[in-house]
């Protein structure tokens, strides 16, 4: 992508979790998938936008606490990305 540098903004968003950080619970069940407190429901987005626009360029969503290793006790993260400009529109997830 051809994007001068100067007409992106960065913005980096901890999406409200940082509650369920410090506490760290591990005991919380997932709904549907979804875990709705605890570890695993801290994410981090950072993102960059047109200055000009306001509209998203580009993002990825960090889950440090996706899953945890059940032999090594250890965290296992992932995470996903987008990319949105002009006509390129690509992401990690699959449709």
């Amino acid at each position: 992508l051809s994007i001068p540098p100067q007409d992106l903004a960065i913005w980096i968003d901890p999406i409200d979790s940082t509650n369920e950080y410090i506490s760290g619970r591990e005991d919380v069940t997932p709904i549907d998938g979804i875990a709705p407190a605890g570890l695993c429901s801290a994410l981090v987005l950072i993102g960059a936008y047109n200055r000009h626009t306001g509209c998203p360029v580009l993002g990825v969503i960090n889950e440090p606490f996706f899953r945890r290793d059940p032999q090594t006790h250890r965290w296992q993260g992932r995470y996903h990305w987008g990319v949105a400009y002009g006509d390129t529109r690509l992401c990690s997830l699959s449709p």
